[in-house]
């Protein structure tokens, strides 16, 4: 195998198949497998729940295929200059130069890596890339990494009535968007927050539209020549609409990037182990505080447009800043339910809802 390419165009192909945080005790999982073939170059990342191809045209002087270590084979790429030429020998060793340097990484043959998944798949489907990333983006943060409820450690994703419905959860917090789809059909499937992650990661930059093929057990995003497969979640997801509000809101207009800036300033003073600060709502004033023993107190008011009775709830800080996070208007309807065991953030324009569960005061 030897092949001639630009620097930044090979990192990008092996950085996209490059699965983060492998706690698998399989050394051959912190390789790749290289494959020069027809003038084309496919590069294989797996982690055995996981499994990623690239495949693009690159220079190919000779066919052949090598498995190498992935951070190794990086690190190298990165400090040379613009054209690197890798030459794989019969012996399987590698001789990567660029200009006045070369290096010699042994490597091992294909087929000691593991067979990438060949499925039959029972339902395929397209959407628009952009926005399923959004979409994930949306749902993402509020999934558990508490493996005791392993339905919480991914995303519930519905498609039914030409609508597409994201939901995640982790028993303190809801993140909820829908979007009409030009689909009809009916699908329910669990997809891990590790397979999300990465699909947001290996399919940025990329537009156009996504192919999204289903099996029982797997789940496959496929956009041009880059594929991405990996298992689905076993479990039933809770209903999720009990947890919604859907009368008795009170509703409170305010300017995002304020409220934030608000959260994260009281914030500091709060105690690091129970982390909640607690909202007064009074007349025309909502006032948000902490009072910590050991460490002190701080507190800062927002005016808001209100006139009913006062009510009292306490939230986790971090929990509203993360979504705040993700949103992209300027002003947010920051709701809060009459019997005060709930909290709500949205924005107009957008079926997508934040619910948050009260902390104890």
């Amino acid at each position: 195998m030897k092949i001639i390419c630009n620097k930044e165009v090979l990192i990008n192909q092996i950085q996209r198949v490059q699965i983060a945080n492998i706690k698998s005790t399989l050394p051959i999982l912190n390789n790749l497998l290289l494959e020069a073939s027809d003038g084309y170059l496919t590069t294989l990342g797996t982690d055995m729940d996981i499994s990623i191809k690239y495949k693009q045209k690159m220079n190919i002087d000779r066919d052949g295929a090598v498995i190498l270590p992935i951070k190794k084979l990086i690190s190298i790429i990165n400090s040379l200059s613009n054209e690197i030429e890798i030459d794989v020998d019969e012996n399987i060793k590698a001789s990567i130069s660029s200009e006045k340097f070369s290096s010699h990484l042994l490597g091992l043959r294909k087929d000691e890596y593991p067979i990438f998944p060949e499925v039959s798949w029972k339902v395929s489907f397209n959407l628009p890339l952009e926005s399923l990333l959004d979409m994930l983006k949306k749902t993402v943060f509020s999934a558990s990494s508490d493996e005791t409820f392993i339905p919480y450690c991914g995303i519930l994703m519905i498609l039914e009535e030409k609508k597409m419905i994201l939901v995640s959860s982790d028993g303190h917090r809801l993140s909820y968007i829908k979007k009409d789809i030009n689909i009809d059909k009916n699908i329910k499937v669990i997809i891990p927050i590790k397979t999300v992650q990465e699909v947001i990661r290996v399919f940025k930059g990329v537009n156009g539209e996504i192919k999204i093929s289903l099996t029982d057990k797997e789940i496959c995003f496929e956009q041009e020549n880059l594929l991405l497969i990996s298992r689905q979640l076993d479990g039933d997801f809770p209903d999720y609409n009990n947890v919604i509000p859907k009368e008795g809101l009170i509703e409170l207009n305010l300017n995002r990037d304020n409220f934030s800036s608000v959260i994260k300033r009281v914030s500091l003073m709060s105690d690091e182990k129970r982390n909640s600060i607690k909202f007064n709502l009074k007349k025309n004033l909502l006032l948000i505080s902490t009072f910590t023993q050991e460490i002190g107190d701080a507190k800062e008011d927002i005016e808001v447009d209100y006139s009913g009775k006062d009510i009292e709830i306490a939230f986790n800080p971090k929990y509203i800043i993360d979504v705040l996070r993700i949103l992209t208007s300027e002003k947010i309807i920051f709701s809060i339910t009459e019997q005060a065991n709930k909290g709500m953030i949205r924005q107009e324009g957008e079926d997508f809802l934040h619910i948050l569960m009260p902390m104890r005061i």
